[in-house]
């Protein structure tokens, strides 16, 4: 809900393809001609850093989603920001998205999560219900 909202916010309409139950892809979103297919994703936080997996795991078989979707949606508790990360570049597996600089300043590879950026959770009692 977190990520619809946050790209709702950025413009984008939202689907939620409810008669796929297999699909791989949790929401569709289009603005314009853009199509994006959107996996959504809870980041978890270890040292600064938000770690998410970037596969699906059925009877204990990782499964990359390349070819599948377009992006993942992620949304941290811990931070209650939402990050959209595009598909391309991200390893089987996971991915990392860094908070702060590392201890030796090294910026190459490393994925900062303040690019990916798109939205920060609105708390209930903010919400204008129509």
């Amino acid at each position: 809900m977190e990520v619809a909202r946050a790209l709702i916010h950025e413009g984008w309409d939202v689907c939620i393809p409810m008669f796929c139950a297999h699909s791989r892809v949790d929401l569709v979103a289009l603005r314009g001609k853009e199509i994006l297919r959107v996996q959504c994703k809870t980041a978890r936080l270890a040292h600064d850093v938000l770690y998410f997996r970037t596969c699906s795991n059925t009877k204990n078989q990782p499964r990359p989603y390349h070819g599948e979707i377009d992006a993942f949606g992620v949304f941290s508790p811990d931070t209650g920001w939402v990050y959209l990360v595009p598909l391309d570049g991200l390893g089987d597996n996971a991915c990392s998205l860094r908070l702060r600089p590392t201890a030796n300043n090294q910026a190459k590879g490393i994925r900062f999560a303040v690019d990916y950026e798109i939205g920060q959770r609105v708390p209930p009692e903010r919400l204008k219900l129509v």
